[in-house]
């Protein structure tokens, strides 16, 4: 019996809008548990919560969109792709996921019908 031995190479995606967002908020309470003052940049993004659709399907971040391109040069310097053999990449269909599959391995699954 031959073996056929598959490697899965799990990639998360990069900082959200709604990471972004939360990360805010929890810095804003982190402050206020300090007896200081949220800062105005941390209260705006924490009442961008209140956006519940932006939450559930939201883009990356700025920093998200840096870390895709810091990501991705590599792996396109490196042929990842080729080089590892990658025959198929799977993600969710949440625009997160296919920013960071399509900006890190320059390609994404087609959209469910």
């Amino acid at each position: 019996m031959v073996m056929n031995t598959k490697i899965v190479y799990l990639i998360r995606h990069a900082e959200s809008d709604e990471n972004r967002r939360q990360q805010s908020f929890y810095r804003s309470f982190g402050r206020i548990g300090k007896l200081a003052l949220p800062t105005k940049e941390d209260v705006a993004a924490s009442v961008e919560l209140l956006d519940v659709k932006a939450q559930i399907d939201s883009d990356v971040s700025d920093v998200g969109r840096r870390q895709i391109e810091q990501v991705g040069s590599k792996l396109r310097k490196d042929n990842f792709v080729a080089e590892k053999g990658i025959q198929l990449v799977a993600h969710s269909p949440l625009k997160r996921a296919r920013q960071t599959a399509e900006g890190m391995l320059g390609c994404v699954t087609s959209r469910p019908s």
